[in-house]
């Protein structure tokens, strides 16, 4: 694959990542819990994924080695589910500006662990480019908004961060024993289903989506935040660096902030202008790094 067609599939899953607020919001007005979200999600994702893929390479699904179950259980439970939890407490513990600050600390874990595990190397210009990144990242969330902020809330805060990192280590080292990326999201989102269900009354769930009517808006937003994205993203690793690829992944925030201005008439301060001005400028150099 071409390396800007790489940037641009790794653009398009943050820009899709970035809507997730706006489905979340009206999902949970009506009742659900976030835990609800997530388990539907993965399901929709694992489905879709496996129907999609499974037409005419079913022979691919197929693992290479029975050990390579290692990868996605990386993926699926050591990255999402833990990332997803981890947040969603953190949240609760701070506020959603401190959390998301937290989270964000990720390209900046990934490069760390991509020296060791994948030889890549820290410059200076990579190093300038996390930081401006972070930095645009603090701005968007608005740095907490003067909340105080707990021990506990700290490390769950960082713990997505790391959760969040390891879908490209994990994703990367699958991606090098051959397996492509619409098979690394079958089985992620397998083993996110898998782990979420004990955390899940699928009974009550089902009911509860059925008394609101709200099926297409659970599978469109399930396969607009999960499904097209996590197969765009992993695509994308196979021909971008995984340090690079986590940066570029902080568009989110971005687009999520100007969908909470043009959706839900949230203010737009000057410093989430500078915010994603920086980020912005962090994702171009980082296409160019």
């Amino acid at each position: 694959m071409r390396k800007n067609m790489a940037y641009i599939l790794i653009l398009l899953a943050a820009i899709m990542w970035g809507t997730l607020g706006v489905f979340t919001k009206n999902l949970t007005s009506l009742g659900f819990s976030t835990v609800d979200l997530l388990f539907v999600r993965a399901v929709v994702t694992f489905l879709v994924a496996f129907i999609a893929y499974s037409i005419k390479y079913s022979s691919e699904l197929k693992l290479k080695k029975i050990s390579d179950i290692k990868y996605f259980i990386g993926t699926g439970i050591f990255s999402y589910l833990f990332f997803n939890m981890c947040y969603m407490n953190a949240i609760i513990e701070t506020s959603m500006g401190v959390a998301a600050i937290l989270l964000y600390t990720a390209p900046a874990i990934v490069m760390i662990i991509s020296v060791i595990l994948f030889n890549e190397k820290i410059t200076y210009k990579k190093i300038i480019i996390v930081a401006i990144t972070f930095g645009g990242c603090c701005m968007v969330t608005g740095i907490g908004g003067g909340n105080s902020v707990s021990l506990k809330g700290i490390i769950l805060g960082l713990c997505s961060g790391l959760g969040y990192a390891l879908y490209s280590i994990f994703g990367k080292f699958a991606i090098k024993r051959g397996y492509s990326s619409a098979v690394i999201t079958t089985y992620t989102f397998l083993f996110v289903a898998i782990g979420i269900l004990p955390f899940t009354d699928v009974f009550s769930l089902v009911n509860h989506i059925n008394h609101e009517g709200v099926w297409l808006q659970f599978i469109f937003s399930s396969i607009l935040t999960g499904a097209l994205p996590y197969f765009a993203y992993t695509k994308g690793l196979t021909s971008v660096p995984a340090s690079s690829a986590s940066v570029m992944a902080s568009l989110e925030p971005v687009v999520a902030s100007i969908l909470g201005v043009v959706v839900f008439s949230e203010s737009l301060s000057f410093m989430k202008i500078c915010g994603i001005c920086l980020v912005m400028a962090g994702v171009f150099a980082s296409a160019k790094n």
